[in-house]
């Protein structure tokens, strides 16, 4: 059966479902790199911060595979600008997203632009060549632009002094040439649509985005103390490490996901953790990500200690409701859920569902074992 990575899987938050490449060492929280605090040369680099209503970077990568290259950004027109890695499972399953937004929003001057950062081969020819033959090997399913860095030229200005160091991250630059939100690309319908509509609040964004980046530096070492209280046992100096957070960070998200999946793992405080579930599934009813997320947790999670299903079916069935009926791993939650309230019928026949529209690989194939477990 699958396995939620972890609570804040599918979130555009510091720890989200972006695939993290700190193993690599061009990325910025490995050892090696000069931008890590530990190198040498780490106070020598003046730091550079790129955020929302900042204008846009300028584009230079090495080689275009895909669609009409962006040599500028167009004053009146619309732009995505995704990153991603070959090797990125959680940038893979954004393709089909990428593609049916491009699809549905180029009617609207949007033009998205995928660049691969990170790529894991030695040298630039050898990262070109990986890409190319994965394009390639896509057979026309990437339908929008695809480019390649430059040497970690679009890396390091646009991903790194934007805080983002994970993949899949977007930007969406709109038409005065300013960025107007940043994230993963899975959260980005709603706000595209209420940018095109007029009715984007890009200061509200921005004063939430740089919140979220104060958290990705003193949140982490708060979060991990919670993480680790949790782990080994201690729920009272665990709850205090999440009070903590809270009192730190009292409107953000991933703080209230973690108190969320923390609160559920004791009878006696769980309604507390529903109430909290309650304000999320509100404040983001037109994110799938989260609402998936919310629905797995209590569905799925073992240390769930009071499942409320009916809290868990509302959440899975408007993310399924917002995808279009077409992410195999939001109807995958969709069936479990049914699963758990013993509907044996419907969870077998949405699992199906979404073995039909999963791509060939892991997650199929855990799908499939999901479904004989269903089948018994």
């Amino acid at each position: 059966m699958r396995q939620f990575a972890a609570i804040v899987a599918g979130l555009a938050f510091t720890f989200s479902a972006t695939t993290f490449a700190q193993d690599h060492p061009d990325h910025p929280d490995h050892p090696d790199h000069p931008e890590h605090p530990e190198h040498p040369d780490a106070a020598k680099k003046k730091e550079t911060v790129l955020t929302i209503g900042d204008k846009a970077p300028t584009v230079k990568v090495a080689k275009y595979f895909n669609g009409t290259p962006v040599k500028a950004f167009k004053p009146g027109n619309t732009y995505v600008m995704e990153f991603w890695a070959t090797w990125c499972g959680p940038c893979v399953a954004q393709i089909p997203h990428l593609t049916q937004m491009q699809k549905e929003y180029k009617k609207d001057n949007v033009q998205f632009m995928s660049t691969a950062v990170w790529q894991r081969e030695d040298t630039q020819a050898a990262r070109e060549t990986k890409v190319g033959d994965f394009v390639t090997g896509k057979d026309g399913a990437m339908a929008y632009t695809i480019a390649i860095d430059d040497n970690g030229y679009m890396a390091d200005h646009w991903m790194k002094p934007a805080g983002q160091n994970g993949i899949p991250a977007a930007f969406l630059v709109g038409k005065t040439g300013e960025i107007e939100w940043i994230g993963h690309p899975g959260s980005l319908d709603s706000v595209l649509k209420q940018y095109l509509a007029g009715t984007w609040d890009r200061a509200a964004a921005k004063v939430k985005f740089d919140e979220e980046q104060h958290f990705a530096t003193k949140g982490r070492e708060m979060m991990m103390k919670a993480m680790m209280a949790e782990r080994s046992g201690d729920r009272v100096a665990a709850a205090a490490a999440f009070e903590a957070l809270a009192k730190e960070f009292p409107s953000n998200e991933n703080v209230m996901a973690m108190q969320f999946n923390f609160l559920l793992g004791d009878a006696a405080t769980a309604d507390k953790g529903y109430a909290i579930g309650k304000t999320l599934m509100t404040n983001n009813w037109d994110n799938a990500g989260m609402l998936n997320m919310l629905a797995w947790t209590v569905a799925d999670d073992e240390g769930v200690a009071s499942r409320d299903l009916s809290f868990a079916l509302k959440a899975a069935t408007r993310a399924d409701e917002i995808t279009k009926h077409k992410d195999a791993s939001i109807i995958d939650t969709l069936a479990r859920v049914y699963w758990e309230q013993g509907n044996k019928a419907k969870a077998i026949e949405l699992e199906t569902k979404a073995i039909a529209l999963a791509e060939d690989g892991r997650m199929k194939d855990s799908l499939k074992e999901t479904l004989a477990t269903y089948s018994e």
